[in-house]
């Protein structure tokens, strides 16, 4: 049996931030490889790896990149830290090392991939819902050992920018800072300024910049908007038109929410797992997003999101993971991944 600690320590030394995977690359397909998996890259720069030959399909996603940030990989405390330790290069160790013990399989086929640009533009999971076709899939992000995850809120991005000819400061006409700034204000009030949770919105200010020209004040500002399941569309279509006065106000398609049910085979599987290996089975609901949504909205197939780690820490400067949990993440999957192989998917 490979080597856990010693796998995930050397895939956290290869630093890769979003658009620079290819070394981690490098890296996991000759891995892979001697594992048992017949790998591939595709056009994007997934890697893809697949082991046994059943008509079962359980696909294994996680994400190859990480956010911007080195931090030195160190033990400590058997805790080991490096950026992606929980986000989540954890979850995709885990994932490599439990399909790799169904090389042999018959009834099942496990496909385990590494997306590029999950914490992007999500180009690695649109790549892959385009060609793959799974029965059930389990999405590589922090759960903890003993957690599953069930639902993700969606997003909405919006883009503001708005300039106007310099006027004498002591006219008292509303600056483009002050109008941007009094937009997300109403923006909050109006679609986020209730509880948190996931079935909460949530409005925040992500980026606002200003440019001073010597005859014209500039601003543009980026918003993120984390919705529930009740989100209106409409009603921020018609806020903007109301409220944007003489700015521009762009907004991305969006990525909906997605919330799984506890009743399915996969669900079963993995309770069944964490049990076995002395765990008390719990589900969360996030309020962040992830390629679990993206997923989702065009397959009608079990779907959760599953990984050893503390999310709390994703994206600081502390981000660490406690190894024990590495492997018992890996027993957990290895476990399910029998027991979906046992019913033959039905």
């Amino acid at each position: 049996m490979m080597n856990m600690k010693s796998l995930l320590r050397e895939m956290l030394e290869i630093y890769s931030p979003s658009g620079k995977e290819e070394k981690l690359v490098d890296f996991l397909q000759p891995v892979m490889e001697g594992l048992g998996y017949h790998t591939r890259r595709d056009k994007t720069g997934n890697l893809i790896g697949r082991t046994g030959r059943g008509n079962t399909k359980v696909l294994l996603l996680g994400h190859l990149d990480t956010v911007e940030g080195k931090i030195p990989v160190r033990e400590s405390a058997g805790n080991i830290y490096g950026r992606g330790a929980v986000d989540a290069k954890s979850p995709l160790a885990a994932f490599i090392g439990a399909g790799s013990q169904f090389a042999g399989s018959s009834k099942v086929e496990v496909t385990v991939v590494g997306v590029v640009e999950e914490e992007t533009s999500s180009k690695g999971a649109h790549a892959a819902r385009d060609v793959l076709s799974p029965d059930y899939v389990v999405v590589g992000e922090p759960s903890s050992w003993n957690g599953i995850t069930l639902g993700y809120r969606g997003s909405i991005q919006l883009s503001y920018s708005h300039s106007v000819s310099k006027t004498h400061r002591g006219e008292g006409t509303p600056l483009p800072a002050e109008e941007a700034v009094s937009f997300f204000h109403l923006l909050r009030k109006n679609f986020g300024s209730g509880p948190t949770g996931f079935n909460s919105n949530d409005v925040r200010l992500t980026d606002i910049t200003t440019e001073k020209e010597p005859f014209r004040d500039s601003v543009d500002m980026i918003l993120d908007i984390r919705t529930s399941n009740d989100f209106d569309r409409e009603k921020l279509r018609e806020f903007i038109k109301n409220h944007r006065g003489q700015a521009s106000v762009e907004t991305t398609r969006g990525i909906p929410p997605v919330r799984s049910s506890k009743r399915s085979r996969l669900v079963s599987a993995l309770i069944g797992g964490i049990r076995e290996v002395g765990g008390k089975p719990s589900f969360k609901l996030k309020t962040g997003t992830a390629d679990m949504n993206i997923l989702a909205e065009s397959w009608e197939v079990p779907i959760v999101a599953y990984g050893p780690g503390d999310s709390s820490l994703d994206h600081t400067p502390d981000e660490h993971l406690e190894l024990e949990e590495l492997s018992r993440a890996r027993e957990v999957l290895a476990k399910a991944l029998r027991r979906l192989e046992e019913s033959g998917g039905s």
